[in-house]
């Protein structure tokens, strides 16, 4: 817990000062209002005890500020304490956060065919395990929001783009590597080949077309079947898969999309990354969606689209159908 600078509190009633004025006799800082009644009843120093010749104060202005800058960052960091524990949630926003302006995170699952993307994605959207064997045809969207306020005045809505692992869906894909903030690279920890083309295709691709600040976390996934391979080819792997990530300084988690294991706290770092990246912060604060408008946060098909609406218009809108039906 943080400890209030000594001189920030009121030696009379040892509370965190507001409005601090020096008593000019004794060169001490009072909360005013504790000196103004101390005075009342007293004719010497609260700190001395020495009879007072000068009663006079005036506000210390210098002190004011300080307090003032130290309860700013103090408020800060409950609200990011605040913010940390933040649960992810799907389906419709909470009505609470409708007044409050929202910015969109975009993160795409890259990986090969067969990796467990689409587990993944459904292990993060259910919070508990959830298995597939239907392959993913075209980019997937699914949107979640953070049921806490980031900085007490924005709702963070995340869309999770699960990208096809198919050679054959590779050219459509390019929009999502442009647009997204942060990319989970996934292999197969059971296919060592999905870890090389993961660096040599999925991260070249996201180098060369993603935005420059894209924050990325590397995930072994499936590591409930990894007792199933030898200890030589376990070793191998973890190997390789410790020097991609030391390589371009990239944070690794092993995980399973299948038992759920590691999944959400992988996320959450993600997350967590993003907005700690002052660039992209800054990048979502520009382009935050405003209050009047609405977002979907349910899962949607590659052939939906995510509607902005303007509730003034919309409004506006019905006054002139009831006037055109209007005899």
């Amino acid at each position: 817990m943080n400890t209030v600078p000594k001189d920030f509190l009121c030696p009379i009633t040892r509370e965190l000062m507001i409005n601090p004025v020096l008593l000019i006799e004794d060169g001490r800082s009072y909360e005013k209002s504790a000196l103004e009644k101390w005075l009342q009843a007293h004719n010497t120093s609260p700190m001395t005890n020495c009879l007072l010749k000068d009663r006079r104060f005036v506000l210390n202005y210098n002190l004011k500020s300080a307090i003032e800058d130290y309860q700013l960052k103090q408020d800060k960091i409950n609200s990011l304490t605040r913010f940390r524990q933040f649960n992810i949630k799907s389906g419709r926003l909470n009505q609470d956060f409708e007044r409050y302006y929202k910015l969109k995170i975009r993160i795409s699952l890259l990986g090969g065919s067969n990796v467990g993307k689409t587990t993944i994605s459904k292990s993060i959207e259910f919070g508990e395990h959830h298995q597939t064997s239907t392959a993913t045809v075209g980019p997937d969207l699914i949107y979640f929001y953070l049921d806490q306020l980031f900085e007490d005045e924005y709702v963070v809505v995340v869309q999770l783009q699960d990208i096809p692992g198919m050679e054959r869906y590779e050219a459509i894909c390019d929009n999502h590597f442009r647009h997204c903030h942060g990319a989970i690279l996934i292999s197969d920890i059971t296919d060592l080949d999905s870890l090389e083309r993961l660096q040599l295709y999925w991260y070249k691709s996201l180098q060369q077309k993603g935005m420059d600040n894209v924050e990325t976390i590397l995930v072994c996934n499936k590591i409930d079947l990894m007792n199933q391979c030898d200890k030589y080819y376990r070793r191998t792997y973890i190997q390789r898969a410790k020097y991609f990530a030391s390589e371009y300084d990239i944070p690794i988690f092993h995980c399973s999309g299948l038992t759920g294991e590691n999944i959400q706290i992988m996320f959450k770092q993600l997350i967590m990354r993003i907005l700690n990246n002052s660039i992209l912060l800054q990048q979502l604060k520009q382009s935050a969606i405003r209050p009047a408008e609405t977002i979907r946060t349910s899962s949607v098909s590659t052939t939906d689209s995510i509607h902005l609406i303007d509730r003034s218009d919309s409004r506006n809108s019905n006054d002139n159908e009831a006037k055109s039906n209007c005899c």
